[in-house]
């Protein structure tokens, strides 16, 4: 009995540890860009308005409600599907908000640290702010929590000032943004976590009942051909 209990602690211990792997690296906010970008998502914050309308007014119920639901109807409200899409909606704006209101910028705006480097890289050098760029890399560097700082995997740079020739100039300032970027895809690891797990939820409720009514039409569609 006693090995039994030791064999499944372990067993949800090392999955719990798989589940925070996964999820730190599904997590990352350049991960959450294309969901938190999208304008498909971002419509769903007007959706739990519409939801609540439709749930609270009698008098659609009648025309939302579908009789093929049958003996479903016994076990669960016979508009479950706007329930579901309701709190499905409502979990996916709150993650979009979220995102909105956390996300970095040069995140949301570059999807790779390589785009943000060969969009600025030359820009910054024109305009000679290297040793400011170097000074905002090393504030993002410093500012970092010691859980952001276990996830960053590369050690401080130098940040001397960038070598006279040109190319060596662009080399340095290239990897100071690169690794910028790297940083803020990192901040706010728990909120991340929270933000993507709120995603996950929204999408699992609201694509249950399009399961669901895709399956039953498909049934019914079956059975009036060969019926």
């Amino acid at each position: 009995m006693l090995s039994a209990l030791s064999d499944w602690w372990v067993g949800f211990k090392n999955s719990r540890v798989a589940f925070s792997r996964w999820l730190e690296v599904h997590s990352r906010w350049s991960a959450l860009r294309s969901l938190g970008g999208s304008n498909l998502i971002k419509a769903s914050v007007l959706m739990p308005a519409f939801g609540y309308m439709l749930l609270l007014n009698d008098n659609v119920h009648q025309y939302i409600t579908i009789r093929y639901d049958g003996w479903l109807l016994n076990y669960v409200p016979n508009v479950w599907r706007v329930w579901l899409l309701f709190y499905g909606s409502f979990l996916l704006a709150l993650a979009t908000l979220l995102y909105s209101a956390f996300c970095p910028p040069d995140v949301k705006r570059y999807g790779s640290p390589y785009e943000k480097a060969n969009a600025e890289t030359e820009h910054v050098q024109r305009l000679g702010g290297a040793k400011g760029v170097a000074n905002e890399y090393g504030e993002e560097y410093d500012a970092m929590s010691k859980r952001e700082d276990e996830l960053f995997p590369y050690l401080k740079m130098n940040l001397a000032d960038p070598p006279g020739d040109l190319p060596a100039q662009l080399k340095r300032i290239s990897k100071y943004l690169v690794q910028m970027w790297l940083i803020r895809n990192l901040k706010k690891p728990r909120l991340r976590g929270s933000i993507c797990i709120l995603f996950a939820l929204g999408l699992t409720l609201i694509a249950i009942p399009a399961i669901f009514t895709f399956l039953q039409v498909s049934l019914i569609a079956v059975k009036r051909l060969f019926g």
